[in-house]
């Protein structure tokens, strides 16, 4: 629960597409207590509600039954496990293209890739049109366990070839 995630901007954009918005977040630290009471409890209410920090049996749960996952990040996030937990269920992600959401998320395939609110209330209202089946293939080709090892092993052979 920090700005930089855009729990507030997924809030506008969910209420400009219509949509119903479920947050599940980690609230610990007071950074996350004040960034919280401030700009988020505010506007929780109606079809936005916050369920706190849940379980990773929850979350799997949560992120299949959703019809997408709305994800404004605003900074440059190194990696978005939660965008690849969410393919993994084969949930399309509607981000914004900071950090590594352009390599996780397949802008028109498994998800859309937005810059602002605007473009992402139109995407939010697409991800209908994406295949569901298309988010769970891709994060199986791209980021299984079997993927990385893969991966590990290719690079280690790299490196034992020496220099090329």
């Amino acid at each position: 629960m920090a700005p930089e995630k855009g729990v507030h901007t997924a809030v506008r954009v969910a209420r400009r597409a219509g949509v119903p918005l479920r947050i599940a977040a980690k609230l610990r630290e007071p950074r996350e207590h004040e960034y919280f009471e401030r700009q988020v409890r505010p506007i929780l209410g109606g079809d936005v509600e916050f369920l706190g920090e849940v379980r990773a049996t929850d979350k799997a749960g949560l992120l299949a039954d959703a019809t997408c996952l709305l994800n404004p990040i605003q900074w440059a996030e190194p990696f978005g496990m939660v965008a690849i937990e969410a393919l993994a269920c084969g949930t399309p992600v509607v981000a914004t293209p900071c950090g590594a959401m352009p390599e996780i998320v397949e802008d028109g395939v498994t998800g859309f890739l937005r810059a602002d609110v605007d473009g992402m209330v139109g995407a939010v209202r697409d991800v209908g049109l994406l295949e569901r089946a298309a988010c769970r293939r891709a994060a199986e080709q791209r980021f299984s366990i079997r993927r990385m090892a893969l991966n590990h092993v290719a690079l280690y052979e790299r490196l034992c070839a020496g220099p090329q």
